[in-house]
């Protein structure tokens, strides 16, 4: 099993009148449009409803001894996978910064003042891929090649340098389709 995200614009989103349909009816209605990826399978819900990706970013991490971790303090677009395994380790990062402290205010504004920045890059890198989502129809008139090289930038963590690295037939392909230009 795994999991099913599906994303729209608003003209599919209207064309079907999912603002209008229940759970079950728009399962019925993505194993239609998917039928042939899901080979005759069908999707099981988990009581999932449309709705807009909820961004939280949040300037505060604490308040007294009350301390934010995961989606309640930040959201990470789910394109780039990343919103379990941050909160996660937020919460490494809460218990590392609480080890040795001398007192709660000094080991929340570490925790804080450490995680912050990573948080953000993370972040940032949401935020540009969910931009990438929102301009899928123009993504889909590239070709293939373009299109994955595309996909595989979209967050902006990987460039061309760490790409030729991890995938270096890859690369070779891609830029032998573009004429020998990255």
């Amino acid at each position: 099993m795994s999991t099913f995200l599906v994303e729209c614009d608003r003209a599919t989103w209207q064309a079907y009148g999912l603002a209008d349909k229940s759970v079950d009816e728009s399962k019925a209605i993505c194993e239609d449009v998917f039928a042939a990826t899901l080979e005759g399978h069908a999707l099981i819900s988990n009581k999932s409803v449309w709705r807009n990706f909820p961004w939280v970013w949040n300037e505060r991490w604490f308040f007294k001894n009350m301390v934010l971790i995961g989606d309640a303090l930040h959201s990470a677009h789910f394109s780039i996978g990343s919103g379990t395994r941050l909160a996660i380790e937020d919460a490494i990062a809460f218990t590392k910064a609480l080890e040795g402290a001398t007192n709660l205010d000094a080991a929340l504004s570490r925790y804080q003042s450490e995680r912050q920045p990573i948080v953000k890059k993370l972040v940032t890198a949401a935020h540009t891929s969910a931009d990438w989502y929102a301009d899928f129809a123009q993504h889909m008139k590239l070709d293939l090649m373009d299109f994955a090289h595309s996909y595989i930038t979209r967050s902006g963590r990987i460039d061309d340098a760490r790409l030729r690295t991890m995938a270096p037939r890859f690369m070779a392909r891609y830029e032998a389709a573009r004429g020998g230009k990255p």
